[in-house]
């Protein structure tokens, strides 16, 4: 995956794994690694092809997804005004554990390609506290 990425503040890395007789871990966050300035929210999502396809914006919260398995598009648009890559849209497909950073203001959704897929999501804010968290339709390129 390159260094940079067509949207200012979007990072994104893969997650390696360390194999210990019986166990297998995916490492995935750490507080060194300076992604969240402060924790309000996670869960564990487990999503099927079929699930609707949206982009969720936040508007004050920053993301933290890690795909644990299945394959996916991911999709970002970045929608702060004052951003050096504003109505920039970014798409990457993943088969392996990775973590992305999803910056407050960029529209972020995935699409199951290969299900199910199984994510990790840990937020700065909880969902539904600013009134400026909302979701847009997925635009379908051809």
């Amino acid at each position: 995956m390159p260094e940079t990425y067509p949207i200012h503040d979007l990072y994104i890395k893969s997650i390696l794994s360390i194999e210990e007789t019986g166990v297998i871990r995916w490492p995935t966050l750490h507080d060194s690694d300076h992604l969240l300035r402060r924790f309000g929210f996670a869960e564990i999502v487990k999503a099927y092809p079929e699930s609707p396809l949206r982009l969720n914006v936040r508007e004050v919260a920053d993301e933290v997804w890690a795909l644990c398995e299945g394959q996916v598009e991911f999709h970002w648009h970045d929608l702060r005004k004052n951003s050096p890559t504003y109505d920039i849209r970014y798409r990457l497909i993943c088969s392996r554990p990775t973590l992305i950073l999803v910056p407050f203001g960029v529209a972020f959704g995935y699409r199951v390609l290969d299900g199910p897929a199984t994510f990790l999501r840990i937020a700065t804010h909880d969902e539904n506290l600013h009134e400026g968290d909302y979701q847009i339709p997925w635009e379908v390129e051809a």
